[in-house]
């Protein structure tokens, strides 16, 4: 059941995003392509990064649009989930970017941080959230976007068997 669970998640963690971005154009200046938008992030701070992986006992995982969730609370599983941050900061969100899900982190029964999960076409980045308010953006690492190909792929091909 559990695993149907996963897989099911993993499909429905397929979310399309459009590379489309806007051209800044001045008279005589070259086209420059202009898609970010917004404030300037840097990448999560190593303290808060090594309390997650010394205390860190919970990671609650919720999906837009979709009527379940999963969680994490074994540390190797926790430990594993937070290899999926690149050291690479993400400095800004594109705007044809749009989350697939959050993120909840836990230490001794206290959310210490959120993070919005970005993976589609063109889009593989985190932002953390603290006290509500979008801190931190760090880039996906490679790990985590192979987990994210594997889980959707996964998660088609649980459909398709349900689906005869």
């Amino acid at each position: 059941m559990r695993f149907i669970l996963v897989l099911t998640i993993a499909f429905t963690l397929c979310v399309s995003c459009k590379n489309d971005t806007a051209n800044n154009v001045k008279e005589g200046a070259p086209q420059t392509q202009v898609s970010n938008s917004g404030p300037e992030y840097q990448q999560l701070p190593n303290d808060l990064m090594m309390d997650l992986w010394n205390k860190g006992d919970l990671i609650d995982y919720i999906f837009h649009n979709l009527p379940f969730s999963m969680n994490q609370t074994e540390q190797a599983s926790i430990r594993t989930n937070l290899t999926y941050f690149s050291s690479d900061p993400q400095p800004n969100i594109p705007s044809e970017c749009k989350p697939m899900g959050r993120q909840f982190f836990g230490i001794q029964g206290n959310i210490v941080l959120e993070a919005d999960i970005y993976f589609s076409d063109n889009c593989a980045f985190y932002v953390f959230y603290i006290d509500g308010k979008a801190r931190y953006a760090n880039k996906m690492s490679k790990s985590g976007q192979t987990f994210f190909s594997n889980m959707i792929q996964r998660g088609l091909e649980a459909r398709n068997k349900q689906l005869g």
